[in-house]
């Protein structure tokens, strides 16, 4: 009985001799894929079927593919399936129109499975007919903040429609916001870009934020422009009359030595501005409004010190409500003054400039 436990006892120590460790060291893998096949080939002609394969070197990841693979035009039901190295795209039968050029964009999104080695701007290019459209068009997205263009949409309808529901053409954004359309017929569009909020792929008119430019041509060069994105509303404090007494009656008997003065220097403009200034505690301290000017120097105002940020808008019809975009109208909302900040000491005495918003084409014409 002894020897045959130490039997199993031998054989179990070899056995777990036997495991080979992945040699280590050696230098990163910074190549990514390479296709070694694809179907359609890029820029097949009189393709009519539902399916497209590539397959690459090595195996691969696409973890968020399907947050950017576009068709254009829009492909219904298409779908995707990743098996090792074989990435495959299947869509509705007979839906697509004849002598049409397609693309199916992948984004930077598929890479190799151990470092993630993006493949950049990967895409199926095929036509219905005996000709491939060669037009493109680029721009880049006026938005600030991390993350900004992350769940930004950029669609091309066809010009002068008043009901956009679906996208001739469709991208999203790169991480710099700026963006292209390749394989485009020669034709006019409206250009829409707005925030998908429920990552449905549809503007949801009265919820989702949006920016656009009409009247957008493709060229066989390339062509940038520079488009708006708008917020759909814009909040205007309410002062809250009980805060406000209380403020003013903290700054009446307050000593001079505990305050601070701020004068604002706002530069020439046309339009009439709406400003205020909110304190770090979120009590709105101030709101003022100016009509037409050249530079303007503000009377001083005495505040407590602290932190402030200075927000507002220019009223370009100057009936004192901020106005919205409207696709219908064709009409970009009022320029939003970009939030400034600054810092208010006991006992100074200072002069504020302010940056004004650019004015909108409506504006200029």
């Amino acid at each position: 009985m002894m020897l045959r436990l130490l039997k199993y006892v031998v054989l179990g120590f070899c056995s777990a001799c036997a495991v080979q460790n992945a040699p280590q060291g050696g230098p990163k893998d910074e190549t990514p894929p390479v296709i070694r096949e694809i179907s359609p080939v890029i820029g097949a002609l009189n393709y009519t079927g539902s399916t497209a394969t590539v397959v690459f070197d090595e195996y691969i990841q696409a973890q968020k593919l399907r947050g950017v693979l576009v068709s254009s035009p829009p492909l219904t039901g298409l779908e995707f399936e990743l098996k090792g190295k074989r990435l495959s795209f299947t869509w509705d039968e007979n839906q697509m129109a004849d002598s049409t050029t397609y693309r199916i964009s992948l984004g930077d999104e598929v890479g190799d499975l151990n470092e993630n080695n993006r493949i950049k701007n990967l895409q199926f290019v095929w036509s219905t007919g005996p000709t491939i459209d060669s037009l493109q068009y680029h721009g880049s997205l006026n938005k600030k903040g991390e993350g900004a263009f992350d769940a930004l949409s950029v669609w091309l309808v066809p010009s002068g429609i008043d009901t956009v529901s679906k996208a001739v053409f469709s991208t999203t954004p790169r991480k710099d916001g700026s963006f292209s359309f390749y394989y485009m017929p020669s034709d006019t569009f409206d250009l829409l870009v707005f925030e998908d909020l429920n990552f449905n792929k549809t503007w949801d008119v009265d919820m989702e934020p949006f920016g656009f430019q009409k009247n957008i041509f493709s060229l066989p060069d390339s062509f940038h422009t520079i488009i708006d994105y708008s917020a759909l509303d814009f909040e205007i404090p309410v002062l809250d009359s009980i805060v406000q007494d209380s403020i003013a009656y903290y700054i009446d008997t307050a000593s001079e030595e505990s305050l601070g003065t701020i004068s604002f220097r706002i530069g020439p403009h046309e339009k009439m501005l709406h400003l205020w200034c909110t304190h770090s505690s979120n009590h709105q301290y101030v709101m003022t409004s100016s009509a037409h000017s050249d530079t303007l120097l503000s009377e001083p105002i005495i505040l407590p010190p602290g932190d402030y940020t200075i927000s507002g808008y220019q009223d370009l019809n100057e009936n004192h409500v901020w106005d919205g975009p409207s696709w219908e109208d064709g009409t970009k909302g009022e320029p939003i003054l970009e939030s400034q900040v600054f810092d208010l000491k006991a006992n100074w005495d200072i002069e504020q400039p302010i940056v004004l918003p650019l004015k909108t084409a409506e504006d200029e014409n």
